[in-house]
């Protein structure tokens, strides 16, 4: 995304945005910001996993859950 979804993202674009289904909880799908180079090639299907970003210096603190690619897995889910 180029455009921020929100202001307090102003400065910290462009990046991608992920829709990520989660099997194991009954195929919930979340929204999230994929770490990693904005450019960098997302298959449909490729396998994430979630970090958290912690921000205890906020009032009152908050921890944002985020998406990266793992490594070493192909998105048919081979290994």
């Amino acid at each position: 995304m180029w455009h921020p979804s929100h202001a307090a993202l102003k400065h910290h674009g462009p990046y991608v945005a992920v829709l990520v289904e989660l099997p194991h909880a009954g195929s919930v799908r979340m929204v999230g910001n994929l770490l990693g180079d904005p450019q960098q090639p997302v298959v449909i299907g490729a396998e994430v996993e979630g970090v958290f970003e912690h921000h205890p210096e906020s009032d009152p603190s908050f921890s944002l859950l985020q998406w990266r690619l793992r490594p070493g897995c192909r998105p048919d889910n081979g290994r």
